[in-house]
């Protein structure tokens, strides 16, 4: 494919980057120059070495043909090497000679994905070396004459000699074998004894010619063979005469090879584990860091040449709070000579703090002295993090069954007090409508009704904290709805305090119940108020929209299941007491105060208001600095609501109504109101009578009054049942609970209206007027 065929960087990477990560993380670490391509020449991946090596950027070369940016490697043994992975599927590698360079060069290819890896090596430093060591050798082959080496010769006329140790090195009795070459060579595998026999070619009269060689003995025992030769004498092409040594190798090659193996594993098991490791000299005052513990430090290792450092640094990383621990960790490590384990904190270079978790041992010579000091680290920030967050889901989750269960029990109580409301308020009304005007009972009645009044006010309290409370939800203005009671709110702080408002206009709306938005906003004010304690102070109060990340929405109180995004604000700050953890952990719980007086509710309600609302709230604060309060609302989505035309304050009917009520007071005092109008009213405790009321003359009843919570058969499923026998049937659901909670439940399924409990005989009188069309 051509450079031109392939349209973007972006595009290229995707079709032309196969590797893993952990390939990818592998290779780019080496300083080799390493390429993958694909079956047709093409460029897969080119690794920071290979990209210099072209003199090319990485990106510019996926997608292209390896031969056009780099035609210096046609004809070389990297096609060799490309073109045998192909064709047998295996790794394999070749080395050779560039002869104008005097360089050498390897290779190392195995398949990957249908295309190949290649890895290039300069091979000229080994090379040189093996050459000098073959030179520094020359004097100890001779002498290995008398240790368990074999000898051997080869010329022309005298043909293949060798030694006695030579013999049993093959496997062969010395004294009735003799030396066969063509069998001997027989024993070679092929390719081994072919780049045997090149080697002898090309080799140079006087230097020495090295190999290991895998060998099939007499006896049948694999082997592995170092053989050192020298020729001595060449005619043309052909090797006339020369001489060396053979050994038995085969253990030293398995424990290189185990030796590789090991620390291949070890290092690959590091990588995974994220384990670093150290190995510090006492005695010389140097430290050896491994590759991956300079990558937890936030090093590269390709730019520390010498991993030895004369002065251990590691302290320069340690976080500045940890430093002490660490130390009495490594003095205490020396002290005990037993392994040691410490957790903390190192800052890297960019400054991200990581979390680690170390272990030191001291490490004795043979003579018992302190040595070295060896040990780990792993990276652990992901667990330490995963377990902060674990501890903050648990505590949102043990605040939320909390909530959820003093919930459920303020609801159960405001609900039973709710239906003993309506039976005083209704009496009480009953009792002011039969009374003369002047009558000196109707100022006990008034007083009476006031009281119910407050009390109906302490379940809406109760609710609003269960998040049932009753709303009217309209479109809010919060910046002008706060400026319209900042003379209240001013009464209501102390009068110590300095009030401050920062109210901008252009707000978004919010959707909320206006006088339940006007209570929150008392009850912070309040409460900020309070926590000045008659110390001159300041209470800040502003609005505002802003955005809201996922990480402050985590640290509300319901914030866990709201989406980020931009939320409009209303918050409350003071310069106060302030409050430690534990005090925040509980103010929201019904009664609690810190005051002795204090009554408890408040903050109680603003979280049930603020959850039904779907919003959150947020606290911070600290002892002896104040506490700031921020609630968090989405943008509405209502317009203002219209006014309703007043419906006429008197007014009678000859509808015929159905009551029904598990509350034998509501039936009574309903009735009783009802009855007034000049209506017929009929009554059942619950929703089984009702319905067998209803079905014995479906078209008897004009309306009916469906409390929502009763035993046996409640309000829901009865009103399932009443709208399949008559599907025009006019049901009103009552409850204490929330308006806007409870309609959403018969949302499209035909309920003709909602009458809040507890209610005044004005308020059911005129909630039938709007249901039943009268005065409009």
């Amino acid at each position: 494919m051509s450079d031109e065929s392939v349209s973007t960087v972006a595009d290229m990477q995707a079709r032309f980057r196969p590797l893993s990560p952990a390939q990818s993380a592998l290779f780019e670490a080496n300083p080799n120059p390493v390429l993958a391509l694909d079956g047709l020449f093409r460029i897969r991946y080119v690794n920071p070495a290979a990209s210099e090596y072209g003199r090319v950027d990485p990106d510019s070369l996926l997608g292209a043909h390896v031969w056009t940016r780099y035609p210096h490697l046609r004809g070389s043994i990297f096609e060799l090497a490309y073109d045998a992975v192909l064709r047998d599927g295996i790794a394999t590698s070749f080395e050779d000679r560039e002869p104008t360079l005097h360089r050498w060069r390897a290779v190392y290819a195995y398949p990957a994905d249908g295309g190949v890896i290649a890895i290039l090596e300069d091979i000229t430093e080994r090379r040189r070396a093996e050459l000098a060591l073959k030179a520094s050798e020359e004097a100890l082959a001779r002498a290995q004459s008398l240790a368990s080496i074999g000898n051997f010769a080869f010329s022309p006329d005298s043909g293949l000699s060798l030694s006695a140790e030579a013999f049993r090195l093959l496997g062969l009795d010395p004294v009735v074998s003799h030396a066969d070459l063509p069998a001997i060579r027989a024993r070679l595998p092929k390719d081994q004894l072919d780049a045997l026999s090149r080697a002898l070619t090309q080799a140079v009269l006087g230097e020495d010619v090295r190999a290991t060689v895998q060998f099939l003995r007499f006896d049948g025992r694999h082997v592995e063979i170092d053989v050192l030769m020298r020729v001595s004498e060449r005619m043309r092409d052909a090797v006339t005469q020369a001489y060396g040594t053979i050994q038995d190798v085969t253990e030293r090659v398995r424990a290189n090879e185990a030796l590789r193996r090991s620390e291949k594993s070890l290092r690959l098991a590091s990588e995974a584990a994220n384990i670093g490791i150290f190995d510090r000299d006492l005695r010389t005052a140097r430290t050896y860091w491994s590759e991956q513990l300079l990558r937890i430090l936030g090093l590269d290792p390709r730019t520390v040449d010498q991993r030895w450092i004369d002065t251990d640094p590691s302290f320069d990383f340690i976080h500045s709070e940890d430093r002490d621990a660490v130390r009495e960790t490594f003095v205490r490590a020396l002290e005990t000579a037993q392994k040691q384990v410490t957790r903390h904190r190192v800052v890297r270079g960019d400054g991200t703090i990581r979390h680690l978790l170390g272990s030191i041992m001291l490490v004795l010579d043979e003579r018992g002295a302190p040595a070295r000091v060896v040990g780990t680290a792993m990276d652990v920030t992901d667990d330490v993090e995963a377990e902060g967050r674990r501890l903050q889901l648990e505590s949102q989750l043990q605040q939320a069954q909390k909530l959820e269960s003093l919930g459920v029990l303020a609801g159960g109580i405001a609900h039973d007090f709710n239906n003993l409301l309506v039976g005083m308020l209704g009496n009480a009304s009953l009792a002011l409508l039969d009374l003369d005007t002047t009558h000196h009972v109707r100022e006990t009645l008034a007083e009476i009704e006031g009281a119910a009044q407050r009390a109906a006010d302490l379940t809406r309290q109760l609710l609003a904290y269960a998040g049932k409370g009753r709303y009217v939800i309209d479109a809010v203005d919060v910046s002008p709805a706060v400026h319209e009671m900042s003379a209240l709110l001013r009464t209501a702080a102390s009068g110590h305090a300095s009030m401050h408002m920062e109210l901008p206009e252009g707000l978004p709306t919010i959707d909320a119940d206006p006088t339940q938005f006007r209570q929150i906003v008392m009850n912070l004010i309040t409460n900020a108020s309070e926590a000045l304690d008659d110390r001159a102070g300041v209470i800040s109060l502003r609005t505002g929209f802003r955005d809201v990340g996922a990480a402050e929405l985590s640290a509300c109180i319901h914030g866990a299941n709201l989406e980020p995004g931009r939320f409009v604000f209303i918050e409350v700050s003071d310069t106060g007491v302030g409050m430690d953890a534990d005090t925040i952990s509980r103010i929201f719980d019904p009664f609690f105060s810190t005051k002795f007086t204090g009554r408890g509710l408040g903050l109680a309600a603003t979280l049930g208001i603020v959850r039904s609302h779907r919003g959150a709230i947020r606290v911070i604060s600290v002892p002896g600095a104040g506490s700031t309060f921020t609630l968090l609302f989405p943008p509405g989505e209502r317009r203002p609501s219209p006014v309703n035309a007043p419906i006429a304050a008197a007014w009678r009917s000859t509808a015929h109504v159905l009551v029904v009520d598990d509350e034998p007071s509501v039936r009574a005092v309903t009735t009783a109101l009802l009855s007034r109008r000049g209506m017929t009213v009929s009554g059942a405790e619950n929703g089984e009578v009702a319905l067998t009321l209803f079905r014995a003359d479906p078209l008897r009843y004009d309306l009916v009054l469906l409390d929502l919570t009763m035993p046996i058969l409640d309000g829901a499923a009865a009103f399932e049942a009443l709208r399949a026998i008559r599907s025009d049937a006019l049901v009103l659901l009552m409850s204490g609970y929330n308006e806007e909670e409870v309609t959403q439940r018969f949302v499209g399924r035909g309920l003709t209206g909602f009458l809040q409990k507890p209610f005044t005989a004005n308020e059911l009188y005129d909630k039938l007027a709007q249901t039943l069309g009268i005065g409009r």
